[in-house]
């Protein structure tokens, strides 16, 4: 989600109504504001994780097999034996 806000002249910055939502903030809820160079990340403590409306796109290091490629009576411990033909 992408979004903007003001601030208002007491310093205040209203939480759009999607994020608030999304992470289950309520009324009174304890906020961690942390200064990393030039942005300014506000924890929430005790809050939810979002939930993702759509499946992630990044992926990297992820694997997801339909089926499987080996025979049922595979056994990887047969390729070390020394008693097979040939060895």
């Amino acid at each position: 989600m992408d979004t903007f806000t003001t601030v208002n002249s007491d310093g205040t910055v209203i939480i759009p109504k999607e994020i608030i939502e999304a992470y289950g903030i309520l009324t009174g809820a304890q906020v961690h504001c942390v200064m990393n160079g030039c942005q300014l990340e506000m924890r929430f403590v005790g809050t939810k994780l979002p939930i993702p409306k759509t499946k992630s796109v990044s992926g990297y290091g992820m694997v997801n097999i339909e089926h499987s490629f080996a025979p049922a009576d595979f056994d990887a411990a047969e390729l070390f034996r020394n008693d097979r033909p040939g060895y």
